[in-house]
């Protein structure tokens, strides 16, 4: 009798959860829902047991179902889904739909600049927009000449045809120039910057192994996983390391009354000839105020820890996948060779690397868009509504979660041609760049948040 009982307040509480549930996204009946769908489970049940590569895949036949919004569900959480450039040119620029939703929190540092919530965020962006222009960019150009030397000479002792991981080589480089920005001077010369580097890399792989796992989103469940306990090892080293810096740099600037024109960016003895010194970014930190009161240490690790991140991943691999590009197309280099050498021949002892240079180098530049078209390296990104919103004619109520699918968008044959899949740099000509949709390249994302670094 018991049983029975129980059985009974089981089924008539799932049928009112069922109810409520239902209740709550009827207002997406209109679009097509990801088959199969299981209950309880939603679509999670196809990332289970998969590689990541797999799972990649999963995603990608999710934006192909639909045209515009396909619905998509991980357990009881719906996602909105669409690669449409007219849907997402409208998500990116609603001043109602700015919030990152849930997904983000899984890369922690949640006070930084890309995963912070819209409250905070909106007045973060405000106050570190200085921090990011071209002036600031230009006084790195020396730095950044300097590792991309050591890489290439990196690279030149694997010229033998031995197969190479060139994105080792990249990584090593661009969190050199990133670190170096950030935190100042050689820090990839401190005790400990062996397992600084790793627990960079171990946390911002984790936390997106998550993002793609969607049986991982509960924490309940998440924190009896081995990926819990690493994740949380990585960011400790992180911002131990971190916290020592700032610690130094506050200390530096306070006893330099902020900077010491006479030293330069790595501590040598400045000339008439030096240009300005570089504006490091966590001394930016540390003078800006937020309502009268300078950022707390959580803060300014969690935005060094963004701005790193930030810049390593997408320099890295879009330099990687454009060594290998060149690889497959010895057309393509042969003419970028050419570009490059006629601005910079190798007999030339002195190099411009002004922005007015390399403005020039207009092949180089549409190439390169080829290559983040083919592969972006941010494959989709998530917005939230913090307010009703109609879009597609359809009324969406506050709350709900819309997945932009940017490796779609790039593929889209009624945006980019019956040739989509094809490489072609000319894709890139000013004469298809305005027969084309304004959304329909994002590499960076768009719309009012939108990288800080372009």
């Amino acid at each position: 009798m018991g049983l029975l009982i129980l059985i009974v307040i089981i089924s008539v509480l799932s049928g009112i959860l069922y109810w409520i549930h239902r209740k709550q996204y009827r207002f997406a009946d209109k679009w097509p829902t990801f088959e199969p769908v299981f209950p309880l489970l939603g679509n999670t049940l196809m990332m289970v047991g998969k590689s990541d590569v797999e799972r990649f895949e999963v995603i990608r036949q999710l934006f192909q179902e639909s045209d515009r919004i396909i619905k998509a569900w991980a357990g009881p959480k719906l996602f909105l889904l669409t690669s449409h450039p007219d849907l997402i040119q409208q998500l990116l620029n609603s001043p109602d739909c700015l919030e990152k939703p849930f997904l983000y929190k899984f890369a922690g540092f949640g006070k930084g600049l890309f995963t912070a919530k819209y409250h905070f965020w909106k007045g973060l962006r405000k106050r570190l927009n200085g921090t990011f222009n071209q002036q600031v960019v230009n006084g790195f150009v020396p730095l950044f000449v300097k590792c991309a030397e050591k890489m290439v000479a990196g690279l030149n002792e694997h010229v033998d045809g031995a197969t190479v991981n060139v994105h080792k080589n990249t990584e090593v480089a661009f969190l050199e120039m990133a670190c170096a920005t950030t935190l100042g001077g050689d820090v990839l010369e401190r005790a400990g910057k062996n397992e600084f580097a790793k627990g960079l890399d171990l946390a911002f792989k984790g936390a997106s192994k998550r993002m793609i796992s969607p049986y991982l989103y509960p924490d309940a469940v998440y924190r009896l996983t081995n990926h819990y306990n690493e994740l949380m090892s990585a960011r400790k080293i992180v911002v131990d390391f971190f916290l020592e810096l700032v610690s130094e740099r506050r200390q530096y600037l306070s006893n330099n009354n902020n900077y010491d024109d006479s030293v330069g960016y790595f501590g040598e003895e400045k000339d008439e000839t030096t240009s300005d010194q570089p504006r490091i970014f966590v001394d930016e930190l540390l003078k800006v105020s937020r309502d009268g009161k300078t950022f707390s240490e959580t803060e300014i690790t969690d935005n060094m820890y963004a701005v790193i991140t930030g810049a390593v991943d997408t320099s890295s691999l879009v330099t990687a996948h454009a060594c290998l590009f060149l690889s497959f197309y010895p057309e393509v280099q042969d003419r970028l060779f050419k570009e490059v050498d006629e601005f910079y021949p190798a007999d030339c002892a002195c190099l411009d690397f002004s922005p007015a240079t390399l403005k020039q180098l207009r092949y180089t530049e549409m190439f390169l868009n080829e290559v983040q078209r083919h592969w972006p390296v941010v494959p989709s990104i998530a917005r939230q509504n913090i307010a009703a919103i109609e879009i597609d004619g359809v009324r969406v109520p506050p709350g709900q979660t819309f997945i932009i699918g940017i490796n779609a968008l790039h593929h889209r044959k009624d945006v980019w041609g019956p040739d989509a899949e094809r490489f072609d740099p000319e894709n890139f000509s000013e004469e298809r760049i305005k027969q084309r949709h304004s959304y329909a390249f994002l590499p960076f994302s768009g719309g009012k948040r939108i990288c800080i670094g372009l």
